[in-house]
């Protein structure tokens, strides 16, 4: 299906505006700064989704305060689902304040209270530390899930982007140590770090340039994130290449046809269902990286979340009628 006509005059407005600042024609700051900017025209706060109430605080680990945002939704009935977010940005951008887009999306329409994790960022904190402040968020939600949703049996994952790689790994982790969650939700995810790898998925060749996300600034966010000596195929970094994926759980896959993450993520589904673990995969026709914080700008991007957050429900749900 050709591009989203929405998206491509987007798409066009960001080649021609001098407004728009891509990561390669810019420092670090310039890279953050032009992150917040994009996220707040591409869906201003007006057009966001209705929530009860937000409120900020921190979680205290070893590493120092861990800032978090939890959004509640307009539905006051009790017990609700608890799903711990991961925001994108290539590990080295983004913040609570671009997160919230989805945030709020998943929180009104799943009903499901949202804690949003402002993880360390690299290079200043490069990897583990996003994983590890990931599990230490999973870790708080759980011991505080009676304040929280106050469902322990509905506790999900999940993330966009570096994010979802965030989320896939830590779901990899609790699956091992704990907490026992009832869904992953994993949107357009970093799911292998290795960016040459276009023998392995075609969309990194087909997809590297040209659709607001492009091949060299994934492997600009990969320098980034990665210290000296790590290895790109250890599973904590790239989740797609864990051997045994057993028992993980239901998982909400959500690709886009114009990324070049899009055949990562497709084969992860593929394995997962391998696995057993059920998935649902949402296919993004005419979509791009990034297009869940383009809701303001495409009707179609609004449609596909609609589907995604579709699939969130009856995953939790099917989690509560086991529990029943």
């Amino acid at each position: 299906m050709p591009l989203d006509p929405a998206l491509a005059d987007l798409l066009d407005k960001m080649t021609t505006s001098t407004s728009y600042v891509r990561p390669a024609d810019t420092d670090l700051a310039g890279a953050r700064q032009s992150h917040e900017a994009d996220a707040r025209r591409f869906t201003p706060p007006g057009q966001r989704a209705a929530v009860a109430g937000v409120r900020e605080t921190h979680i205290v680990t070893p590493a120092g305060p861990l800032p978090v945002r939890i959004y509640r939704p307009l539905s006051a009935a009790m017990p609700l689902p608890t799903i711990v977010w991961y925001h994108g940005g290539g590990w080295t951008t983004g913040s609570l304040e671009t997160g919230d887009i989805v945030a709020r999306a998943l929180s009104s329409s799943t009903p499901a209270v949202v804690v949003s994790v402002a993880y360390r960022l690299s290079p200043e904190h490069p990897w583990p530390a996003a994983t590890v402040d990931a599990a230490a968020a999973l870790q708080w939600a759980a011991a505080h899930i009676g304040e929280l949703g106050a469902d322990p049996a509905r506790i999900a994952v999940g993330g966009d982007s570096a994010g979802g790689n965030i989320a896939a790994v830590a779901a990899q982790l609790a699956r091992d140590s704990g907490p026992r969650l009832a869904a992953q939700i994993l949107l357009y995810p970093v799911l292998d770090v290795d960016m040459d790898r276009s023998d392995r998925y075609l969309s990194l060749r087909d997809n590297a340039d040209g659709y607001y996300v492009t091949r060299d600034e994934l492997r600009w966010c990969v320098r980034n994130y990665l210290p000296a000596g790590a290895d790109p195929a250890d599973p904590r970094i790239s989740p797609a290449l864990r051997a045994d994926l057993a028992n993980l759980p239901a998982t909400v896959l959500a690709v886009a046809q114009y990324d070049p993450l899009r055949d990562q993520g497709t084969a992860y589904a593929r394995a997962l269902q391998a696995a057993s673990v059920p998935v649902a995969v949402h296919s993004g026709t005419g979509l791009i990286h990034g297009c869940f914080d383009m809701l303001g700008v495409t009707a179609a991007a609004r449609d596909e979340i609609d589907r995604v957050i579709s699939s969130v429900r009856e995953a939790l749900a099917a989690m509560d009628c086991h529990r029943c």
